[in-house]
C-alpha cells in the first residue's frame, strides 16, 4: 500500500509542472489574434474547409500580397485558397499545413518568395507559435523534425504571451499588417494604390535569382510533398512570385535569370507552367516590398496566372488583359541599374557630426565625422540645411567606439543593414508611431542581438512589436515611460 502511494505521487509531482504549463497556455489563447500572423488559423480553416475542387496557392507573404482571388475564381471557375501568409514561418509549414487537405481533382500552384530563407528547410518556431495562437489542433500537420523546435521554443512563447496578458496587451497594428486586412480568400483586401518605398525598391534585400538560394534538402522535401499532391490525383504547377526589377541584385543578367528558371524546372518533379520574365514587374506595380504589389500590380499577376494554369490544363480560353488600359505596361523584362544615388563628386555635406549624401528625394546619414566619434549618445537629426533626412547607410557610426544610445525620429524612413552595427551601442529609441513608415533590414544591428529598444508609448510599441520590418526585433522592445 504504502509503495502505491508513493508511485502516485511521484506520478503527481512529475505531471503538475506539466498541468502548470498547459493551464498557462489555455489562459494566454488569443493574445495575438489582431496580428497578420493570425491569419494563420483562418486560412487553414478555409483551405480544410473548401469543399470541391480547389485551387491552392502556397507560399509566403507574395501571395495574399499578390493574388485576387475572386478574379482567378472567375477565370478558373474553380474554387481558390489563397495559402501564403509570411515568409519569417518558413515555406516548410506551409507544405506541412496544406498536404492532408490537398484532394484528388485539386491544383496545387507553389509560388514561394526567391530567396535563401524561403527556399530553405527554415522553421521559426516563436512565429509559428504566435501564429497558431493557441490552435494546438493544427500541430498535428507540422512536420514531425519540428516538434523539438517546437517543444524547445514553448516555454519562451508561453513567457512572452503571458507578460503580454499580464500588462493587457494584446497586439493589434494599426496598420496593413493586420488579421483584419484579409478577405475572406485570404487576400489582403486594403486598398494600395502606389509604391511606398523610399527608393522604390527594398535595398536591404535585393532579389538574387541564382541556383545558390535554393538548399537541396528544399528541394528534396519540395519533391517528396509533390510526389504525394500527385499521389492524391491532384494537379501540382510550380510558378514565380512577382519580383520588383529594380529590386534586383546588380549582377543579375538575361543569362543568370535564365539559369535560374532552368535549375528550377530541372529539380521539381512538378512542370514549371510559367516564364519567370512575366513575373519580373516594373518597380511601378509594387507596394512595401521586392515582391509584394499594390492594386494594379495584384490584378496583373492575377491574369497572368489564370493565364498560365489554362494553358498547362490544355485550356487557351482567353484571359483578360493582364495590363490594364489605363496604365503604362513595363519596358521588355530585363535588368536596369539600380537607382540608388551617388554621392555627387567633391560634395561635402556636414554638420559638423554626421555626414550626409543624396538618397532618393533628401539625405542619409553616411558617416560620422572623427572629431564626434568620441560621442556616448547620438540624436538623429530631422533635416539638414532644410532638407529631410530619409535614411542611415551600413556602417554609418563606423568608429564610434564608445556610443551606447541612439535616439532616430519618424523623419527616417529607410535603415539599411548594418546600421547599427556598433559594439558599444545599448539602447536605440524610436520617436516615432509608425512601424510601417520605416523601413529596417534584419540586420540593422549586424550579428548583434542584444540592442534594447524603446518605444514612446504603447501604440507605437504595438505597431513595432509586430510589424513588417521590425517584427523580428520583437523581443528586443520596450516602452519607454519611466524608462
Amino acid at each position: 500500500m504504502k509503495k502505491a502511494v508513493v508511485v502516485i505521487l511521484s506520478i503527481i509531482l512529475f505531471a503538475a509542472p506539466f498541468a502548470a504549463v498547459f493551464s498557462l497556455a489555455a489562459d494566454v489563447k488569443s493574445v495575438y489574434e489582431h496580428t497578420f500572423t493570425a491569419a494563420l488559423y483562418d486560412k487553414y480553416d478555409l483551405l480544410y474547409g473548401t469543399e470541391g475542387r480547389k485551387i491552392v496557392v502556397v507560399g509566403g507573404s507574395s501571395v495574399c500580397f499578390g493574388l485576387d482571388s475572386a478574379l482567378l475564381e472567375e477565370e478558373t471557375g474553380r474554387s481558390v485558397v489563397d495559402f501564403g501568409l509570411y515568409a519569417t514561418l518558413g515555406t516548410k509549414v506551409m507544405l506541412d499545413l496544406s498536404q492532408r487537405a490537398i484532394k484528388d481533382g485539386d491544383t496545387v500552384v507553389i509560388a514561394p518568395e526567391l530567396d535563401s530563407q524561403t527556399l530553405s528547410k527554415y522553421f521559426n518556431q516563436q512565429a509559428v507559435l504566435e501564429a497558431l495562437d493557441g490552435r494546438y489542433d493544427m500541430v498535428r500537420d507540422i512536420g514531425f523534425d519540428n516538434y523539438d523546435e517546437i517543444a524547445g521554443g514553448f516555454l519562451t512563447y508561453l513567457a512572452t504571451a503571458a507578460g503580454f496578458k499580464q500588462q493587457g496587451i494584446s497586439p493589434n497594428p494599426s496598420g496593413i499588417y493586420n488579421r483584419a486586412s484579409f478577405n475572406k480568400y485570404g487576400d489582403i483586401a486594403t486598398p494600395r494604390e502606389e509604391n511606398v518605398m523610399t527608393l522604390g525598391y527594398d535595398a536591404n534585400r535585393p532579389v538574387e535569382l541564382s541556383p545558390d538560394i535554393v538548399s537541396d534538402d528544399f528541394i528534396d522535401y519540395l519533391n517528396g510533398y509533390i510526389d504525394k499532391c500527385l499521389a492524391k490525383g491532384a494537379d501540382v504547377w510550380f510558378s514565380f512570385c512577382p519580383i520588383n526589377k529594380s529590386g534586383l541584385a546588380k549582377d543579375t543578367t538575361d543569362e543568370s535569370i535564365y539559369s535560374f528558371y532552368s535549375y528550377m524546372a530541372g529539380k521539381l518533379h512538378c512542370r514549371v507552367i510559367s516564364n519567370i520574365n512575366d513575373y519580373i514587374l516594373d518597380e511601378k506595380y509594387f507596394y512595401d516590398t521586392n515582391f509584394h504589389l499594390n492594386d494594379v500590380g495584384v490584378r496583373i499577376r492575377t491574369e497572368t496566372l489564370a493565364g498560365d494554369i489554362l494553358r498547362a490544363e490544355g485550356n487557351n480560353k482567353p484571359v483578360g488583359p493582364a495590363y490594364p488600359v489605363e496604365t503604362e505596361a513595363p519596358t521588355e523584362t530585363g535588368t536596369q541599374e539600380q537607382t540608388t544615388p551617388e554621392p555627387t563628386p567633391g560634395d561635402d555635406m556636414s554638420d559638423g557630426v554626421f555626414m550626409y549624401r543624396s538618397f532618393g528625394k533628401g539625405l542619409a546619414i553616411e558617416g560620422v565625422k572623427d572629431d564626434a566619434k568620441g560621442m556616448t549618445s547620438a540624436d538623429i537629426p530631422r533635416e539638414y540645411n532644410g532638407v529631410r533626412i530619409y535614411a542611415i547607410l551600413a556602417d554609418a557610426f563606423a568608429g564610434c567606439e564608445k556610443l551606447a544610445v541612439i535616439t532616430m525620429h519618424d523623419n527616417i524612413s529607410f535603415v539599411e543593414n548594418n546600421a547599427f552595427n556598433i559594439p558599444s551601442l545599448t539602447k536605440l529609441y524610436i520617436d516615432a508611431p509608425d512601424a510601417e513608415k520605416i523601413e529596417a533590414g534584419d540586420k540593422i544591428f549586424g550579428d548583434r542581438t542584444n540592442v534594447e529598444i524603446y518605444l514612446p508609448d504603447y501604440d507605437s510599441f504595438e505597431s513595432f512589436v509586430s510589424g513588417y520590418w521590425w517584427g523580428i526585433y520583437s523581443s528586443n522592445m520596450k516602452i519607454a515611460d519611466g524608462e
